[in-house]
């Protein structure tokens, strides 16, 4: 018996048939379709936590919205603008006889769709 150093010689593999392709197919379609329903549930949950932060964002503007809303009205109080005008501005009251209350007349309504040129409106009959 002679021996070759490094020799090791051949070793017969099986021929591939068909049932063997049959389940690496098969194999991939599960790893294919593994992926998609891994991806899609971590595309779920990256949204769930991207709702989660834009709920808390509006939560604190619709406080800092709140708390505006009552400085606005605070700063346009009638007290407070006319106490601002007289130490600030200099500004007095006028006398009783010179203040003039001017009334608003009422239009007349708009004219109705639809109406003909010339006709009138309900209260300018």
């Amino acid at each position: 018996m002679s021996t070759r150093a490094g020799h090791i010689g051949s070793v017969p593999l099986p021929r591939a048939g068909h049932g063997n392709l049959r389940w690496v197919v098969i194999a991939a379609v599960v790893v294919v379709v593994s992926m998609f329903v891994v991806g899609g549930k971590a595309q779920v949950m990256r949204l769930g936590y991207q709702i989660d932060e834009l709920e808390k964002q509006k939560r604190e503007l619709e406080r800092a919205n709140r708390a505006l809303t009552i400085e606005a009205s605070s700063l346009a109080a009638p007290a407070r603008v006319e106490e601002i005008a007289v130490k600030r501005f200099g500004m007095v009251r006028p006398a009783k006889e010179n203040i003039v209350v001017v009334k608003r007349r009422q239009t007349a309504a708009p004219p109705q769709a639809g109406a003909p040129k010339g006709a009138r409106s309900a209260g300018e009959r």
